[in-house]
């Protein structure tokens, strides 16, 4: 830090201190403080020069460009306070000695008369500032927390203070939960004819868990809300004049396929709900979505849901006032382009990790081992709980309420790793795995087994997709039956050799989920034979939902999407792939910049092709420079093809295509309950790819493709944002 002594002449605005002296400014290295009318002379008109006290890199011209962002002024005797909107800093003018020495400025943020206290519900007042975060939450937001705290507190026997667990969490955790159900308070729902509805927040019953950053997950892991909601709410939703039921959710938050998402965005909150209505992905988007600005501002970074990244607390207060930026003091930022310090995985306080220490290229063996060596062996079993994925809480909830006693919601995880740690403290201390298990052969004799090192433990057979989906925890329908993936499957079969494992069977399914091998389902047998535990549950958590049915598709399509793709990837003739471009896609087109109000919707159309072509290196084939993005969402069935590297081609319900058209995406959807067994299929096909930009992907970029005359062609352009 350095102090700067400036003999100013203040502005008339300014009467409390004196017209004029010396005043110490925290300068932070600072080159040059401003313009200046004359010798002795520093311009504060209007609001007022600011400058930070924060000791980050040297502000430079920073203190000029933030002039905009005072939102008022608070003068004492000796002190000038300028706050920013959205508490992102305070600049603090002082006066100095006649010698030009100055003094130090004051510690701590000063009172702001401008912004009342905020102890009631009124979701209109800015935070209150107070030593603890847990302090600064209003009522409803504590409510979640204190319900939470209190679920834990049950489940562990423990007996913490929701402050501490709060104020003691990470910080990415905090500000993810203070930006989410902020915004929440603030988007008040009225249905068609005014009748208010409540606000966002309301729809929320509980909190199952709260991402912060974790660098181990995907986009659409981090900086998020899981909650659980009240039975009403995708109704209140559906009802509600502020939300529309966007498209559904393709490429990204798997589980969770139904999307609402908040008008008039970005900034714009999104609901990506489960299929049973019962939980639902909550984040805020603070960047746009459409084509062609999402696949280029970092969607698939924290700068889409991140609060504390670059300019998104701004983007925040402009559109919901009040959220009390208190993490700048800490990090000292200030100004768009800063970016959070990384959180460690270290640091996260959870009892169980969110990834595995193992990555899926080191081997399906590799892991297998891993969770039941860090399990019995090591008698770590809250570790290796992370190895269950959520779609696996259907075969794990009646499993750990065989007790007698209910799982709050929130709380499987953590009663999966008490059951665990029962088992493994009964077994005693063990050496190695197989001392308490041993491969066994009772199930999928006749799929030959696959390799592995630790066949002294378990058996592994690499397990058909169509079989592998009958075994997850919620069956196929008869419907689904005979249905295609790409997903890899294997199973690992072991037989209890000690204590009361003694015969019983346990049977894992494994399935790859990004980076790692996760089980999807568990079986348990007795030597008798008798049934799976369980046969049918529905799910709890993030639902096990069947993989999409493969249909043959249209030849034609192919053709023409596959001689898209090459004409504007491989060759780079744009030109001649607009041929394949509809004017029906027009209006997906993001607001033109000052730049493009002259153009053409074609000549902008051009220009998105040749700025996303120039992004990418130039490669032998399609398949280095592009990825296909395989179908999450039943209802889209995947179509076989030669280039199914490089871009997916998927049947989309023709009920469905109104969802997907720029100009209809914020009306009511016509089929919002759409199953399987009534889709029809024909009339429009989706295709999608990522996009490689040398060391980075685009977000997945979707095409919805229609007839017309004798060429398919593009008629709506959509970008999956995690």
């Amino acid at each position: 830090m350095c102090l700067l002594i400036v003999s100013i002449l203040l502005a008339s605005s300014c009467a409390a201190p004196p017209t004029h002296g010396n005043m110490p400014l925290d300068c932070n290295g600072v080159s040059r403080v401003g313009k200046s009318a004359g010798p002795h002379l520093l311009d504060f008109d209007p609001p007022g020069l600011r400058l930070a006290r924060y000791p980050v890199a040297p502000l430079n011209d920073r203190n000029v460009k933030d002039r905009a962002y005072v939102r008022a002024d608070t003068t004492t005797v000796a002190h000038l306070v300028l706050p920013f909107i959205a508490e992102a800093g305070i600049y603090e003018f002082g006066v100095g000695s006649p010698d030009g020495t100055g003094g130090a400025p004051r510690t701590g943020t000063p009172p702001n008369p401008a912004r009342p206290p905020s102890d009631s519900t009124n979701s209109n007042t800015t935070q209150k500032r107070t030593e603890s975060n847990y302090g600064m939450l209003r009522l409803e937001q504590k409510k979640l927390v204190d319900d939470y705290v209190q679920r834990y507190n049950s489940t562990t026997r423990s007996k913490i203070s929701p402050q501490d667990a709060y104020d003691n969490a990470r910080m990415s955790v905090r500000t993810t939960f203070d930006a989410v159900t902020h915004a929440l308070l603030r988007a008040q729902l009225t249905d068609a004819e005014g009748k208010d509805l409540g606000s966002a927040i309301d729809l929320v019953d509980g909190i199952d868990e709260i991402m912060g950053e974790d660098a181990g997950a995907g986009g659409d892991r981090q900086f998020r809300l899981y909650v659980y909601l009240k039975p009403r709410a995708v109704d209140v939703l559906g009802k509600s004049t502020q939300f529309f039921h966007d498209r559904d959710n393709a490429s990204y938050h798997k589980g969770f396929p139904t999307c609402y998402r908040l008008k008039n965005g970005p900034p714009s909150i999104q609901f990506s709900i489960s299929r049973d209505n019962k939980m639902a992905d909550v984040d805020v988007d603070y960047r746009s979505s459409s084509f062609p600005k999402a696949v280029f501002n970092g969607h698939l970074t924290a700068s889409n849901s991140d609060v504390r990244a670059g300019d998104n607390l701004q983007r925040h207060d402009q559109r919901w006032e009040g959220l009390d930026g208190w993490w700048r003091e800490v990090f000292g930022l200030l100004g768009s382009g800063s970016k959070p310090p990384k959180e460690e995985a270290v640091q996260r306080r959870s009892p169980i990790p969110l990834n595995t220490p193992l990555k899926a290229d080191q081997g399906i063996d590799k892991s297998a081992h891993d969770f039941l060596k860090t399990w019995l062996v090591d008698k770590h079993p809250n570790n290796a709980v992370a190895y269950f994925s959520r779609r696996s809480y259907p075969c794990l909830q009646p499993m750990v309420e065989k007790s007698g006693k209910s799982v709050p919601q929130g709380m499987l995880q953590l009663r999966t790793g008490m059951a665990m740690k029962e088992f493994s403290d009964r077994m005693g201390p063990v050496d190695s795995v197989d001392q308490v298990f041993e491969p066994a052969d009772t199930r999928w004799q006749q799929l030959k087994e696959a390799k592995n090192a630790y066949g002294a433990e378990f058996r592994l057979v690499n397990l058909p997709a169509d079989i592998a989906q009958d075994d997850e925890c919620v069956p196929a329908s008869e419907d689904e039956s005979g249905k295609k993936s790409k997903d890899k499957y294997y199973a690992t079969i072991l037989r209890g050799k000690k204590g009361d494992a003694v015969g019983k069977i346990m049977s894992l399914l494994w399935a790859q989920e990004g980076n790692y091998w996760k089980i999807t389902a568990v079986r348990i047998e007795d030597t008798s034979g008798q049934g799976r535990i369980p046969t049918h549950f529905a799910a709890t958590a993030e639902p096990a939902e069947p993989a999409p049915k493969a249909i043959a598709g249209d030849p034609g399509v192919v053709k023409d999407i596959t001689e898209f793709y090459q004409l504007w990837i491989e060759k780079r003739d744009i030109g001649q792939a607009l041929g394949f471009v509809s004017q029906r896609s027009y209006p997906c087109l993001a607001e033109p910049s000052a730049e493009e109000e002259q153009l053409t919707p074609n000549l902008r159309t051009r220009a998105a092709l040749e700025r996303l072509a120039d992004q990418i290196p130039r490669r032998a084939n399609l398949s280095e420079m592009m990825s296909g993005v395989q179908p999450k969402n039943q209802l889209l069935r995947p179509v076989e093809h030669g280039y199914s590297k490089a871009f997916a081609v998927m049947g989309l319900p023709d009920q469905k295509a109104d969802s997907f058209l720029c100009h209809q995406r914020d009306r009511p959807e016509k089929s919002p309950n759409l199953t399987p067994a009534d889709a029809r299929y024909g009339g429009f096909y989706l295709s999608g790819s990522t996009l490689s930009f040398g060391e980075e992907e685009s977000p997945a970029l979707l095409l919805l493709w229609a007839r017309e005359n004798s060429r398919w062609k593009v008629v709506a352009w959509a970008v999956e944002v995690p």
